[in-house]
């Protein structure tokens, strides 16, 4: 039973992942668009101290932030329902469909009006699943009292 939960919940965050990828782009322009003018209210006290960012800039990382934020719950989600299932490898697994899924979702972008496919996207999507399992792999490192991964220093 838990090994189809996790299953069924990687179904649906996928579909979740679909869901915004399917908005066409004005759409999405606003929810972001939103959320930056939220940012930029709460930065705006900063900004009498010399320290302000353009609004396109501080709504690229909001737009790129969320890609790699829906991509590493991918990841866990999908690192759940391995290791449930039996795999030998996870992690590496897990980033693979999540960079496979990224890959289709920018190719379901291309029929999505006022959006386009981006390889740039497909990149910074993995790097969040990347992120994400290299977070899980010090998490696991710390919670057993070894030491980090090889190559990655605390």
């Amino acid at each position: 039973m838990k090994k189809a939960l996790a299953w069924a919940m990687c179904i649906a965050w996928m579909a979740v992942i679909f869901a915004f990828s399917a908005m066409p782009g004005d759409v999405s322009g606003a929810q972001s668009g939103l959320i930056t003018e939220v940012l930029m209210r709460l930065l705006s006290p900063l900004s009498d101290d010399g320290i302000s960012a353009p609004a396109a800039t501080v709504e690229w990382i909001v737009r790129k932030g969320a890609h790699m934020t829906e991509y590493a719950v991918l990841f866990l989600l999908y690192h759940r329902a391995l290791r449930l299932s039996g795999a030998k490898r996870p992690g590496l697994f897990a980033l693979a469909l999540c960079a496979a899924y990224a890959a289709t979702d920018e190719l379901h972008q291309r029929f999505t009006p006022g959006r386009g496919p981006s390889p740039v996207d497909v990149m910074i999507d993995t790097a969040g699943a990347a992120l994400a399992a290299l977070a899980h792999a010090l998490f696991r490192a710390a919670s057993r009292g070894k030491k980090a991964p090889r190559g990655v220093s605390p």
